[in-house]
Order: structure tokens, then C-alpha cells, then sequence
């Protein structure tokens, strides 16, 4: 029987050494000044194996780390990846993932919706970092960039012990 603890340390660490790599190695690896997005591709693997507790969890503490390396409005990566594990979280071992399609699919999908929920945020909130053009200029170079990127993360993520998904009937 594997202890559930293990799942949050481990989460946590992958994510904010994402954030810190996005946000400064991958920085000088843009295309058309995109970077790929990997907190949001190592959150989705999280959250569809771990559940939507780690998912929300792990999702916050991650947004929070990129809010505050970023010059976004403290908050808004954080509502946002807080909702992407939560609802990605909720698929937990409701969909077979085979390792080329469903990475694609399911990161291609949380890149869209992290770009909606953006843009419905610009909409409602006045925000000078979020422009609605960017979005719709740079969203299929970023959606292209993280889904191609989704089954060679998956891939690694898949042989850490404390990522493998839960045994039915254990807590």
C-alpha cells in the first residue's frame, strides 16, 4: 500500500520547477515569442492521474509560484490552473490514456481552455496584460507547442512511482 503523502511533495516540486524553467531557461526558446507551457502540461498529468484534490492543490500552489514570477495580476494563473486540475482531476481514471493520442488531446484541450477562461477574465476584468487579440494570434502556436510537447512529458512523468495512479479501493 503506497502512502497518498507522497503525491503532494513530488507534485509540487515538478510544477514549480516548471514555473522556474518557463520562466527563465525557456524563456530564450520562443516560437513567434511563445513558450510552451509546462506547468500546464505536467498539471494536467497530475490531475487526471492524482485526482482533483492534488489536481486543485497542486494547481494553486503552481499558479501562485507563476503569479508572482510573472507580471500578471497576482491571482489570475492561480484561478486558472486551480480550475484546470479541479476539472481535469474529476477525469481520474475515466478515460484510457494511450501515450501519443490522449497527452495531445488533453493538453491541446487545457490550452484552449486556459486561453477561454483568459479572455472571458478580459472580458469581465479590465486587465492591460490580457489582450483578447493575443489569444486568438498566438493560441494555435501555443496549443501546437504544448500538445506536441504532451507525449514526451507524459512519457518521463509516467516512471515516477509517486505519479502512478491510485489502486481502486486505496486511499
Amino acid at each position: 500500500m503506497r502512502s497518498v503523502r507522497n503525491e503532494y511533495p513530488v507534485s509540487l516540486v515538478l510544477l514549480i520547477g516548471a514555473v522556474i524553467l518557463q520562466s527563465t531557461i525557456l524563456n530564450r526558446i520562443r516560437i513567434v515569442n511563445i513558450i510552451p507551457d509546462l506547468s500546464l502540461i505536467i498539471l494536467v498529468y497530475i490531475s487526471y492521474r492524482k485526482g482533483s484534490m492534488t489536481g486543485q492543490i497542486t494547481g494553486f500552489v503552481s499558479g501562485l509560484v507563476e503569479d508572482i514570477l510573472s507580471i500578471s495580476p497576482l491571482g489570475l494563473s492561480t484561478f486558472i490552473k486551480t480550475l484546470i486540475g479541479y476539472l481535469y482531476g474529476l477525469m481520474e481514471g475515466n478515460i484510457f490514456v494511450d501515450p501519443l493520442l490522449m497527452p495531445i488531446i488533453l493538453v491541446a484541450s487545457a490550452t484552449l481552455l486556459k486561453a477561454v477562461i483568459m479572455g472571458a477574465l478580459s472580458i469581465l476584468f479590465p486587465i492591460p496584460q490580457i489582450t483578447l487579440n493575443y489569444f486568438i494570434h498566438s493560441l494555435w502556436i501555443s496549443i501546437l507547442y504544448n500538445s506536441l510537447l504532451a507525449p514526451f512529458i507524459f512519457a518521463v512523468l509516467n516512471l515516477l512511482k509517486a505519479l502512478k495512479p491510485r489502486e481502486k479501493g486505496i486511499q
